[in-house]
């Protein structure tokens, strides 16, 4: 069955839509990004790596899914731009942790600006579904994570800065779906639980 039909009949399966949003999101960023000399795919392992630093190649391969080659490939470019510095892995003698350089920071900085004003285009697109959105999005990250026996992403953060409201992150070993499902019932009963009471009718 190809990705783009189902069983009853014309309409799209959930795998093709996956795909062409990851393809139109990459056309999107490479468009803005082009003049910082940096691919979408790039610039998010730039963000990855501002982030998480100091991060490890097999780090950086759970975390995002991609292969442990690519992940390779990637960090061997920004060696060339001196966009990278390495040290001696303190945990493991075998291995190196990986930061940006000085010269990788100012990139990163450079892009993220670019960013700005396509991101706020999307939000204004989007509108109050902005939330809603990031809350399906992080949905499918975990269901896609669980079919490949995946690490927890590099965050979980359901539509938190977005709308103004709290986020819970979870950084521990990655719980199954009826741990997941547990954890959200119970974050149910306490948003009912701390509900004010309604005024008593005079």
């Amino acid at each position: 069955m190809p990705l783009n039909s189902s069983k009853s009949g014309g309409s799209t399966t959930l795998l093709f839509d996956v795909w062409l949003v990851t393809h139109l999101t990459g056309r999107l960023l490479d468009d803005a990004l082009r003049p910082t000399g940096l691919t979408g795919d790039e610039f998010g392992l730039y963000s990855l790596m501002y982030a998480r630093a100091p991060v490890t190649p097999t780090q950086i391969s759970r975390w995002t899914g991609m292969a442990p080659t690519t992940v390779s490939g990637m960090l061997r470019r920004m060696g060339n731009r001196k966009h990278l510095t390495q040290a001696p892995n303190p945990d493991d003698a075998r291995s190196h942790v990986l930061r940006l350089s000085a010269a990788g920071l100012r990139v990163t900085a450079e892009a993220a600006a670019t960013l700005d004003a396509v991101l706020g285009r999307l939000h204004d697109v989007l509108g109050s579904r902005t939330p809603a959105v990031r809350a399906g999005l992080q949905e499918l990250d975990t269901a896609l994570r669980e079919l490949l026996d995946m690490a927890e992403p590099y965050h979980v953060a359901p539509a938190d800065e977005m709308d103004g409201r709290p986020a819970l992150a979870y950084q521990g070993e990655r719980m199954t779906r009826a741990q997941v499902n547990e954890v959200r019932a119970y974050i149910d009963w306490l948003r009912v639980r701390d509900r004010p009471d309604p005024p008593t009718p005079k």
